[in-house]
């Protein structure tokens, strides 16, 4: 199975569709984060169920005191997706409303905690008052997220590590992936598609290295890397 998720952050939602069209049997699916929903929302996200697009990776990275977040995910039920993303750090109840959420609505999506951000390196957690290291921070959400028996999106650096604390049933997405050539642009812990699938990824999160030049191409350049 097609193993890239392709990340699509823009507001434009003509393009947007023009490009999940000649892409998307060439993909696993589509990601959609906070700068398309917040801009085109629930009906944004209608259009490309309308393209045939309907396990649509939901990345809203949602964050609050559970009761919110159970009626924030429930106010999902008339859309198609497939995964949706929530901050690990938000703790097993919260976990646990989106997970009983999620059984509620129609497409009954998987949940995706997020554990630490590409961008964010030790020092950025230590100004922020955290004196684990990223991997630390990584091995205990990925402990949560075997015990709530829910999937991981993490880098591809801790996906090995992640791999073997929840085992080989839960899903582990990777973003921060560059070619061995690319700019990191601004994420600080990257990894090559190779790399994240070799320690353990399910499926590998791209956008700017795809959209950027033909994407056709650049499609069929990860790919070829990935049966190698």
């Amino acid at each position: 199975m097609n193993k890239i998720i392709l990340a699509l952050d823009t507001t434009d939602l003509e393009k947007a569709i023009e490009i999940t069209k000649k892409v998307k049997n060439k993909i696993f699916t589509i990601k959609l984060g906070l700068e398309f929903f917040n801009a085109r929302g629930k009906e944004g996200v209608k259009k490309f169920n309308q393209a045939g697009i309907t396990n649509l990776m939901l990345d809203l990275k949602i964050k609050d005191i559970p009761q919110t977040v159970y009626k924030a995910i429930k106010a999902l039920d008339d859309i198609s997706f497939g995964f949706i993303t929530i901050h690990g750090q938000g703790g097993k109840e919260m976990i646990e409303s989106a997970k009983k959420a999620a059984q509620e609505i129609k497409s009954q999506p998987e949940i995706m905690i997020v554990t630490i951000l590409t961008a964010l390196s030790d020092n950025d957690l230590k100004d922020m008052g955290n004196d684990s290291s990223v991997i630390q921070q990584v091995e205990k959400l990925a402990k949560i997220a075997k015990e709530m028996k829910v999937g991981v999106v993490c880098s591809g650096q801790e996906a090995k590590i992640v791999r073997k604390i929840i085992g080989p049933d839960l899903l582990i997405f990777t973003p921060g992936i560059r070619m061995k050539d690319e700019n990191k642009n601004d994420q600080k812990r990257i990894c090559t598609p190779e790399e994240s699938i070799k320690n353990g990824s399910n499926k590998i999160i791209m956008g700017r290295s795809l959209i950027n030049g033909d994407i056709e191409k650049n499609l069929k350049k990860v790919s070829d890397s990935l049966e190698k």
